[in-house]
């Protein structure tokens, strides 16, 4: 009997995950784990499939994580990013094969310890990271060397949606950051926010934007696991969110909010970002966005044929139509890849077979494709001789 557990699982990013996985897996009995159990019950009686469970799990109970990945054979982490690395630890000690959303570098030194108890665990199987890795692996397939990669993206969604999701938009602007980096001949080197402004085109719904340089894990990752042959001397990640959303960041900047000082307040200490968290959070705009998707595109520049020439790969998928309203055009590419990659994972289509690593070293990318273009995700490309 195989089975599979859910953390997060009806999150704003979990709930597609276990949507996508119910319809689409072969699996014989499926756990949704969430603190929120009475929201996973509720979840599960509306699916009404007999092979679907909830269970409440703490994270923050080291046991409780443990008693509820044990004995499963795949792990499914929708949960918000600081709990990365305890899952991983966890699954690779229980012998439990997965995925989850983002990527930490200390989840990827615990591959020996993965390879010792036969487990296969990829970090960063969302839209980006995921998507975006498999897409730059594409990209480097199509050229006989690489130079440069390049990846954008426009997550179109509201400011506050969830607070794993407010504080990661908070983040990746923080000034003090130093995961902020660009990969330049052999080398990470930490970046201010707001700098590297590139205008790219995203599919017809996202259209063209302006993207600067954020904190992702593509950056460290490209460099190091695609071909050795080919691996590229420069890696850069850009993002952007609506304008909304990058418009208050930048005040937030612009005024020093991220020093979080306490400031008085009619007798009362206050630090002003953590109140701007908490107001963000109640706030019916900051939960409200004209457009909801996900635009993803990836440069390749280097050799093909003994010329110089460009691989562009973009992503599109649907919107305004049934199982792709509002809020589900942008979570649905974010947690569609998670249910792909830990079925690919069960049926042994992967191309390593054990260790902690990402995607782009974990999976083929046509095969991740075609199971995205499935779900109405579709992945373009073309090559340009310049």
């Amino acid at each position: 009997m195989k089975s599979a557990v859910i953390l997060g699982g009806v999150g704003a990013v979990g709930i597609e995950a276990s949507r996508d996985f119910i319809a689409t897996s072969e699996f014989d009995e499926i756990i949704i784990a969430d603190y929120n159990v009475e929201k996973a019950r509720k979840f599960v009686e509306n699916e009404g499939d007999e092979r679907v469970k909830a269970v409440r799990v703490d994270v923050n109970d080291l046991d409780s994580l443990r008693n509820v990945i044990s004995g499963h054979d795949i792990v499914i982490n929708a949960l918000p990013f600081k709990y990365d690395y305890i899952v991983t630890k966890v699954a690779v000690e229980e012998g439990v094969s997965g995925v989850d959303v983002a990527t930490e570098e200390d989840q990827l030194a615990l591959s020996d310890k993965a390879v010792e108890n036969e487990v296969l665990f990829v970090p960063g199987v969302g839209a980006t990271p995921g998507t975006t890795n498999m897409m730059a692996k594409k990209a480097v397939e199509l050229l006989d060397e690489v130079e440069v990669i390049e990846i954008f993206w426009a997550a179109f969604r509201c400011t506050a949606p969830s607070p794993g999701l407010l504080h990661v938009t908070i983040w990746e602007f923080d000034p003090e950051l130093k995961e902020r980096v660009v990969y330049e001949d052999g080398e990470w080197k930490t970046v201010p926010p707001y700098i590297g402004a590139k205008t790219v085109e995203f599919f017809p719904l996202i259209g063209k934007r302006e993207t600067v340089f954020v904190p992702h894990s593509e950056t460290y990752t490209l460099p190091q696991y695609l071909p050795r042959e080919k691996r590229p001397k420069k890696v850069y990640v850009r993002g952007t969110w609506p304008d909304e959303t990058m418009n208050l960041l930048k005040v937030l900047l612009y005024y020093g909010f991220y020093d979080n000082k306490p400031v008085d307040f009619d007798g009362v200490s206050v630090k002003p970002m953590s109140f701007i968290y908490k107001f963000l959070l109640q706030s019916e705009k900051a939960r409200e966005t004209e457009v909801w998707g996900y635009g993803l595109r990836v440069e390749a520049v280097g050799m093909k044929n003994g010329r110089e020439a460009k691989v562009i790969v973009m992503n599109e998928h649907p919107y305004d139509v049934e199982g792709w309203e509002g809020k589900r055009a942008y979570f649905r590419p974010i947690g569609n890849p998670l249910s792909i990659g830990a079925q690919l994972i069960a049926k042994g289509e992967t191309e390593v077979k054990y260790g902690v690593v990402p995607p782009e070293a974990a999976f083929n990318p046509d095969r991740f494709f075609k199971e995205l273009e499935k779900r109405g995700i579709k992945i373009n490309w073309e090559l340009q001789y310049l």
